[in-house]
């Protein structure tokens, strides 16, 4: 047996006891030691050593039902109806329909364990959205929104009347609906219970100006400073400058109250606050971080890696699967992110969906060669296929980001640094993009901004506004 093979005979590995070394094999592209085993049933059988070793294999076969055996049996909503024989993956795979009609192909460990309990219908955006309007259905409210679209302007009295309005007649045309859904979640927790019966009328900047100080002070769980961040307060400040544009456009109102708001608040800039991670912290924190692993010694901690040598967000680096990793250009193709999804009714139920990026999120982002390296390695080491994700060893569920941010505030705790977040880190990236001299442009495209206002005013340095002050600096 060569010496650079541990030699593991004698050791068990679930129902198997290793009898000897049996050569080589290939698995895709990688040669492979080879194991002869004897099982607790009597039987023999050649194993690949990484499947012995990660725990994939633990029985010549006999506590694995075959397809054949699985027909007919119904996990969830799903019923086995056959093998997949179109499957290339080392994982056993079969053909199930849902009761919905549709069919798919599922790994039979995914079904035995519960993770896949249904085709996917069951986690339709369009049913939440379907669900809202009818738990928010109003007779009253009905008989304005037909007024309305018999052009009577005068039926929408509130900014109540005008959002059950919109949300119905204005949105389907414009956007998809889970966006739909979100605007009316926000709607009903943050914007509703403040402004809602206030006269369309009587909405005025200094009244969105007082609503907005509100949410600024609003206690919210689970937050670095127990309030609301500015980056929410600005996306609720947008969702209501939307819904003030369109009554605009449609007559109600004479102009949008929520513009002058918009640029009076103005977010913190991180060069100026110095809010990012030095090198001392960093040289403190990364070993502790990096070596984050979940039960089954997965490298979870390479998220953090890459937020932190990327730009990437926590939702896209857990959203991030390996056919979307390009080892020969070094680069990612970001395409999605993970959405947090709650549950219509239920407060504190949440799960998370992949949702497509668009526009300048959508995005090609170059990888440094030594994380690449990282990446090869264990894309090797845990054999992943390209739908799985980076990092999770699954194909059908991704890691929580409640657990990854969670995770990093615990390590950076221990630490002595604080409270650190994920957006700390792509901070901290994007203040190493500017010292390294890069434009305002590029760094917006590397992290998916819509414009380069944005990354000036959160990164970069203040320019001189003050007249006098800046003819001083010019000829001293």
């Amino acid at each position: 047996m060569p010496r650079t093979v541990k030699d593991i005979t004698g050791e068990r590995f679930g129902k198997l006891i290793v009898t000897g070394f049996a050569g080589y094999g290939q698995s895709g592209r990688q040669r492979v030691s080879l194991w002869k085993c004897r099982c607790d049933c009597g039987n023999t059988c050649i194993v690949q050593g990484y499947l012995l070793k990660n725990g994939r294999r633990k029985s010549c076969g006999c506590i694995r039902s075959t397809p054949e055996q699985m027909i007919g049996k119904r996990f969830g909503k799903l019923t086995v109806i056959g093998e997949d024989l179109d499957n290339h993956t080392t994982l056993q795979k079969v053909i199930c329909r849902c009761d919905c009609g549709r069919e798919k192909s599922v790994a039979t460990r995914d079904l035995k364990n519960g993770r896949t309990v249904s085709c996917g219908c069951d986690r339709m955006s369009s049913r939440r959205h379907g669900d809202y309007l009818e738990r928010q259905y109003d007779g009253k409210m009905e008989e304005k929104r037909a007024a309305f679209r018999q052009g009577d302007l005068s039926a929408v009295e509130s900014l109540e009347d005008w959002v059950y309005i919109w949300v119905r007649n204005i949105l389907p045309n414009v956007v998809k609906e889970t966006t739909i859904c979100m605007y009316a979640e926000t709607m009903e927790r943050h914007i509703l219970p403040y402004l809602g019966k206030l006269q369309m009328e009587d909405l005025t900047e200094d009244a969105i100006g007082r609503w907005v100080r509100t949410l600024q002070n609003t206690p919210v769980l689970g937050t670095q400073n127990g309030c609301m961040t500015e980056g929410t307060v600005r996306n609720t400040l947008s969702v209501l400058s939307g819904c003030m544009r369109d009554a605009q456009k449609t007559g109600l109102i004479d102009r949008n109250p929520c513009t002058e708001t918009a640029w009076t608040l103005r977010g913190k800039n991180i060069w100026e606050e110095k809010n990012w991670l030095s090198e001392e912290q960093l040289v403190t924190l990364k070993p502790v971080l990096f070596a984050y692993q979940d039960e089954d010694g997965y490298p979870l901690g390479l998220g953090f890696q890459l937020i932190l040598y990327t730009g990437m967000t926590l939702s896209e680096t857990a959203a991030l699967r390996w056919k979307e990793v390009d080892f020969q250009n070094a680069e990612f193709h970001l395409e999605y992110f993970l959405a947090v999804k709650r549950e219509t009714g239920q407060e504190d139920s949440r799960r998370y969906e992949l949702e497509p990026l668009s526009g300048r999120k959508k995005r090609t982002v170059p990888v440094p060669d030594f994380l690449l390296k990282q990446l090869e390695e264990t894309r090797r080491q845990y054999n992943g296929e390209p739908d799985e994700f980076v990092l999770c060893k699954s194909s059908q569920r991704p890691v929580r980001v409640d657990r990854m941010r969670a995770a990093l505030m615990r390590r950076a705790h221990a630490c002595g640094l604080g409270s650190v977040t994920p957006r700390m880190l792509r901070d901290t990236y994007a203040i190493h993009a500017v010292q390294a001299g890069a434009s305002s442009d590029t760094i917006a495209e590397l992290m998916g901004f819509a414009s380069s206002q944005q990354v000036i005013r959160r990164y970069m340095p203040k320019a001189v506004t003050n007249k006098k002050e800046l003819v001083k600096r010019m000829f001293g």
